[in-house]
C-alpha cells in the first residue's frame, strides 16, 4: 500500500493517507477543454489511404549481393535520387523511392544482413534541408534548446485560403505538447507570408498560445486594423501587460472591424476596464454605456463595478475576468471550469489570483498545453502556502504535496510522493507538465535504500521532461525491469552509444522485460522513421507480431499530399498535414502508417527534434510501467 506523507500548514505534523482514499491519489476526469475545435468529419473516415500491396518475403532470394547489399545505413530515408532499402519488398526496382505512401511504413521480416555487414553507422545525411535561419519569434527554436530552428519561408507557397483550410483539418489544439509548440512556432514564424493573418490568429487565440498571439500582432507585418489591435490588446492583457493594453487607445475604433464579436467587444469594453482600473469611474460608466448603445453586453461588467456578483456566463474570457476582480468577485474556481484558453493562461501565472482558482486554471492549462510544467510549478508554489486546510480539491491536494518536496527530508517519503504525484498527474491528463515540474526536485532520492525502488519513476520523470542523460542513468541500476527503457530512449537519442548499445540487446531486453509484441511493431516502426539502423534480430522478434490494424487512419490522399509537401520543403503545409495525418488523438493514437509516414515528413524538412520528440510520445503512452520495485 502506497503511503503519501503531506505536510499541510505549519508545524511538522505528516498526515500517512493511504493513496486510495486521496482524490488526488485516485485522479479525476478533468471538465474538457474549453475550446478544442471540433473535429472534421472527413478525417472520421475509417478507411485507409492505401493497402500494402507486398505480399511479404516470400522471395527465398534477397535482390542483393553480399558484396553489395541493397541497405546502406548511410542513405538518406528521402532521397529520391538514391533509393533505400524498403524492408517490405527486397526484390524491388531500383528506381522506386524509398518513400510510398501506398505502401505500410514498414514490415520486419527483413532479410538478414551479410556478415561484413557493419551493425551500426553514422546517422544519414538528408541530401536537402530547408535553409535554417534563427526566427525572430519567441516560438522559434534552437538545437541547443531541443528544437529545430524554422526557415523564414515556410509558408512560402501557401496562399491564405489554403491555409485556412490546413488549420481547419489539424485537430488544434493537438493532444502532443510537442506538436502543439511546433504548429504555434510555426504559426508565429513570418506570419505575414500567407496573405491575410486573420487564420493564424484565430488558430492562435483557440489555443491560447499568448506569447506567439502577440509576436504575430506586434511585428512589424501586424496588419494595420482596428480589429487586429483590439485581439492585440486582449493578447496584452491575458499577458498580464494591462498598461501597455491600455495605451493602445481603442475608444476611436470602428465596431464593425473584422466583424467579429470578439474584437468588438474588446474595442468598447477594455476602454471601460482601463479607465475603471485607473480609478476614473465616471469614465469607465460613460463608456459602458457607449458600449451598451453599441449592442455589447454589459451586464457583467456593470454589476461587478457596482460591487455586486454576477451569474458567471457560460464562457468566461479575459476582459470579463478583469472586471470580476475589480468588483473583487473572481474567488470562485468554477470560473476555470468556464474559462477561454487565454483566461486560463493569465489566470495560470496570475499571483493575485484566488489560490484554488490558480491551481485549477493551471492544471486545465497544462492539459490542453496551454502552459508547460515550469508555469505549474509556479502555480503550485505560489497557492499552496494560501490554500486552506479545508480545501481538499484534486488540483489544491495535488499544490500542497508538490510544496512539501523540497522540504521533505525523508527519502522514502519524498520518492513515493514523487511517484503519488506523477501517477495522479497522469490520471488528470497533466503527466508530462507534471514530469517538467517535478524534473526540479527528482534527484537523490534514488541513492537511499528506501527511495531506490522507485528508480522506474525517476525514468520516467527525466525521459518526460526531455533530460535524456538523467534518464539513462536512472536505467543503469540493478533492476532488471529498468531496461525495457533503453530501447524506448534509444529514440530520443537514436544515434548515440547508449541506444546502439540498448538496440544491440534488444531481443533479450524485450524478452526479458515481456514487452508485447504490437509494441514491438511500433518500436521499429518509430526506430525506422527516425534513420536508425534497427538490428535484424529485433526486426524478426517483431515480425512475429502481426502488425497492428487499429490507430487513426486519414482520409484517402492524406498521405500523398503530406509527402508531396515534405519532398517539395514546404515546412508550413508539412507541419499542419502532420497534424491531420496523426488525428485527434495525436501520436499515440495514430496508425503506425501514418505515424511512420509522420515521422518520414517532419526529418525531411529539417525537423529532426520534433520528429524524435513525437516519436517518444507515440511510444511513451503504450510503455509498460511497473510502478515500485
Amino acid at each position: 500500500m502506497l503511503v503519501i506523507a503531506l505536510l499541510v500548514g505549519g508545524g511538522p505534523v505528516f498526515a500517512q493517507i493511504e493513496r486510495r482514499e486521496l482524490p488526488v491519489l485516485q485522479g479525476e476526469s478533468p471538465p474538457p477543454p474549453a475550446h478544442t475545435p471540433p473535429q472534421q468529419p472527413g478525417y472520421a473516415s475509417p478507411q485507409p489511404s492505401y493497402t500494402p500491396q507486398q505480399p511479404g518475403y516470400a522471395s527465398p532470394q534477397p535482390s542483393y549481393t553480399p558484396q553489395q547489399p541493397a541497405y546502406h545505413p548511410r542513405q538518406p530515408a528521402y532521397s529520391p535520387q538514391q533509393p533505400s532499402y524498403v524492408p517490405q519488398q527486397p526484390a524491388y526496382a531500383p528506381q522506386q523511392p524509398a518513400y510510398q505512401p501506398q505502401q505500410p511504413a514498414y514490415q520486419p521480416r527483413r532479410p538478414a544482413y551479410p556478415p561484413q555487414q557493419p551493425s551500426y553507422a553514422p546517422p544519414p545525411q538528408d541530401t536537402w534541408r530547408p535553409p535554417v535561419q534563427q526566427t525572430p519569434y519567441p516560438g522559434g527554436g534552437t538545437q541547443a534548446s531541443g528544437s529545430s530552428p524554422l526557415p523564414a519561408d515556410l509558408w512560402r507557397s501557401v496562399s491564405a485560403a489554403e491555409l485556412e483550410t490546413l488549420i481547419t483539418q489539424a485537430p488544434w489544439p493537438s493532444p502532443s505538447p510537442a506538436l502543439t509548440k511546433l504548429i504555434a512556432r510555426a504559426l508565429a514564424t513570418n506570419p505575414e507570408a500567407a496573405g491575410d493573418v486573420k487564420a493564424k490568429v484565430g488558430a492562435l487565440m483557440r489555443a491560447g498560445r499568448i506569447e506567439e498571439l502577440i509576436a504575430v500582432l506586434g511585428g512589424a507585418g501586424a496588419p494595420n486594423e482596428p480589429g487586429a489591435a483590439a485581439v492585440y490588446a486582449v493578447a496584452l492583457l491575458a499577458a498580464g501587460r494591462d498598461h501597455e493594453a491600455c495605451s493602445l487607445g481603442l475608444g476611436g475604433a470602428a465596431a464593425a472591424a473584422w466583424r467579429d464579436s470578439l474584437a468588438k467587444r474588446a474595442i468598447f469594453l477594455i476602454p471601460a476596464y482601463c479607465a475603471a482600473r485607473g480609478g476614473d469611474r465616471g469614465g469607465a460608466q460613460l463608456a459602458l454605456n457607449l458600449a451598451h448603445d453599441s449592442g455589447v453586453d454589459t451586464g457583467l461588467a456593470a454589476a461587478a463595478l457596482a460591487g455586486a456578483k454576477p451569474p458567471l456566463p457560460r464562457s468566461v474570457d479575459v476582459v470579463d475576468y478583469l472586471f470580476l476582480k475589480l468588483g473583487h468577485a473572481a474567488t470562485g474556481a468554477g470560473i476555470a471550469a468556464r474559462a477561454t484558453p487565454d483566461l486560463l493562461y493569465l489566470i495560470a501565472r496570475d499571483r493575485s489570483a484566488a489560490s484554488e482558482l490558480r491551481v485549477a486554471a493551471a492544471e486545465r492549462a497544462a492539459a490542453v498545453n496551454i502552459i508547460d510544467g515550469t508555469a505549474l510549478a509556479a502555480a503550485y508554489g505560489d497557492a499552496a502556502p494560501r490554500l486552506p486546510k479545508s480545501m481538499q480539491s484534486p488540483p489544491a491536494l495535488r499544490a500542497k504535496l508538490f510544496a512539501t518536496l523540497n522540504g521533505q527530508a525523508s527519502p522514502k517519503v519524498r520518492a513515493e510522493s514523487i511517484d503519488a504525484l506523477l501517477a495522479s498527474g497522469r490520471d488528470a491528463r497533466i503527466e508530462i507538465p507534471m514530469a517538467q515540474a517535478l524534473a526540479q526536485v527528482t534527484g537523490g532520492f534514488a541513492e537511499h535504500a528506501q527511495g531506490a525502488g522507485y528508480a522506474e519513476t525517476g525514468v520516467r520523470v527525466a525521459a518526460l521532461a526531455g533530460d535524456a542523460e538523467a534518464a539513462w542513468q536512472w536505467t543503469e541500476g540493478a533492476d532488471p525491469r529498468l531496461r525495457s527503457w533503453q530501447l524506448l530512449l534509444a529514440t530520443s537519442d537514436p544515434y548515440g552509444q547508449n541506444a546502439r548499445g540498448a538496440l544491440d540487446a534488444g531481443v533479450d531486453i524485450a524478452l526479458q522485460s515481456g514487452l508485447p509484441g504490437a509494441l514491438l511493431q511500433r518500436l521499429v516502426t518509430v526506430l525506422d522513421a527516425l534513420g536508425e539502423e534497427v538490428p535484424i534480430p529485433l526486426w524478426d522478434l517483431a515480425g512475429k507480431t502481426p502488425q497492428p490494424a487499429d490507430g487513426y487512419l486519414p482520409e484517402t490522399g492524406a498521405l500523398t499530399n503530406l509527402k508531396q509537401a515534405a519532398d517539395s520543403g514546404d515546412v508550413g503545409r508539412t507541419i499542419l498535414l502532420v497534424a491531420a495525418v496523426l488525428g485527434p488523438d495525436g501520436p499515440q493514437g495514430a496508425h503506425l502508417i501514418g505515424l511512420g509516414d509522420s515521422l518520414r515528413a517532419l526529418r525531411r524538412v529539417g525537423l529532426d527534434a520534433e520528429a524524435r520528440r513525437i516519436g517518444f510520445e507515440a511510444l511513451y503512452a503504450h510503455w509498460p510501467q511497473h510502478g515500485k520495485a
